[in-house]
């Protein structure tokens, strides 16, 4: 877990209460893979992991608009009571975590943003350290200009399960 700015230590315990649980659980990727990489997509990490933060008070898929312009976006899960909103990125993230970064600051309300974030990109069977580099270097840009008390990255990585098709989450860092 990489922290920009200053995490309140009950939104900490929050965050290790949620990565304790969720690491090793196993994922299976609904849609057949479209590449020579069968890990599951972000939406299966997204459903998979929808009980444990809704046990700990997070609703799924949060409705939003934006101040000014009234334009709807959602969050993939957001605890209002301390406003802390989590997304989940998939192997595009690299490209897209700026668009999430942007949705923290736009709503007044969120306090804490955190992405959890695939480790490795896949091109053509080859990983690189693209996503996780890449989320860090817009965090850091964007902790000097966000209206958030805290950015927060948290890496995950797949290993192949016992079972075929499942996949274990491994939490990095």
């Amino acid at each position: 877990m990489h922290i920009f700015g200053t995490l309140p230590p009950d939104a900490q315990f929050t965050l290790q209460t949620l990565l304790t649980r969720i690491a090793g659980m196993e994922v299976h990727r609904r849609a057949p893979a479209r590449s020579s990489v069968p890990h599951p997509q972000s939406t299966d990490l997204e459903l998979a992991i929808q009980p444990h933060l809704e046990s700990l008070d997070f609703q799924h898929h949060v409705r939003l608009h934006h101040p000014r312009t009234g334009e709807g976006f959602e969050y993939d899960f957001f605890r209002a009571r301390d406003g802390i909103a989590l997304e989940v990125m998939g192997y595009r993230a690299d490209d897209e975590v700026y668009k999430d970064i942007l949705k923290f600051h736009v709503h007044p309300e969120t306090r804490i943003g955190v992405v959890l974030v695939p480790r490795y990109k896949w091109i053509s069977s080859r990983r690189t350290d693209t996503n996780y580099a890449a989320t860090l270097k817009a965090l850091a840009f964007a902790d000097h200009y966000m209206n958030v008390e805290a950015l927060v990255a948290v890496a995950y990585d797949w290993e192949a399960g016992e079972v075929e098709g499942a996949w274990g989450l491994v939490v990095v860092g």
